[in-house]
């Protein structure tokens, strides 16, 4: 059956729209296994990630920056664009690309998933950008687009980020977003080395959202430019990677 389209907007700020395009009402998510939902702030844009994005994104992938990541690093570009098809068939995931908005250039990739309607609840991961693009404000911007699409589209009452425990800078980015640690999963998990590992927990509460929200702004309000200047300028003293 097809659904009638829908059109979803949320307000960031006063005066600053958020703007995303739907077929599917948030209930009927799980259902579907694809998404045509797009996110664009700061002078970069999520989109719908696709295999065929798995091509220039390997270029990024180099074992010192996949060592913190939950999947087996791939060792080729059609490893990744397996690892993608995985994540576009899981119906509880929502994958996106990440994108320099003025020239559509590939920064990284970043997911919602665990998305349960039910519970009002999901995640963000599946995070990873390239080396070139770390210390900069892609990674808050991108995680500002989903935080603000979750709480403000998705209604949902809580967000969970999850990282291996030994990746600090991980922990220390998603710390920085507003997140609060919640606990370490001991030996929660086999790591692509296979080592076990421990998974710290981290979430944000509906309730502090927009304490959160007026703080990333704030972090992101240099970048509000009309003129789509770069989107990985580094921030100033800041050398968290991704989260």
């Amino acid at each position: 059956m097809k659904l009638p389209a829908r059109r979803c907007v949320t307000q960031c700020s006063p005066g600053a729209n958020l703007l995303s395009f739907s077929i599917r009402t948030k209930w009927c998510f799980n259902a579907a296994m694809q998404h045509d939902v797009a996110l664009t702030r700061h002078g970069i844009s999520l989109v719908p990630l696709s295999p065929a994005h798995a091509g220039p994104l390997f270029d990024f992938v180099d074992s010192g920056m996949w060592s913190g990541m939950a999947a087996e690093q791939p060792l080729s570009a059609a490893e990744l664009a397996e690892l993608f098809a995985a994540r576009l068939e899981d119906p509880a995931t929502m994958p996106f690309a990440v994108v320099e908005q003025r020239t559509g250039a590939l920064l990284g990739t970043t997911s919602l998933c665990e998305y349960s309607p039910r519970q009002q609840r999901l995640e963000i991961g599946g995070t990873f950008y390239g080396r070139p693009f770390w210390g900069s404000h892609v990674n808050p911007a991108a995680k500002q687009l989903l935080l603000a699409y979750s709480f403000d589209v998705l209604d949902v009452h809580r967000v969970a980020f999850r990282c291996d425990a030994r990746n600090t800078r991980s922990a220390s980015a998603i710390q920085r977003l507003g997140a609060s640690y919640e606990g370490t999963l001991r030996g929660h998990r086999f790591a692509p080395d296979g080592s076990r590992c421990d998974t710290a927990v981290f979430s944000i509460l509906r309730e502090e959202w927009p304490h959160v929200r007026e703080s990333l702004l704030g972090r992101l309000a240099p970048f509000e430019l009309a003129d789509n200047q770069c989107a990985y300028v580094a921030e100033p003293a800041r050398t968290e990677h991704a989260a």
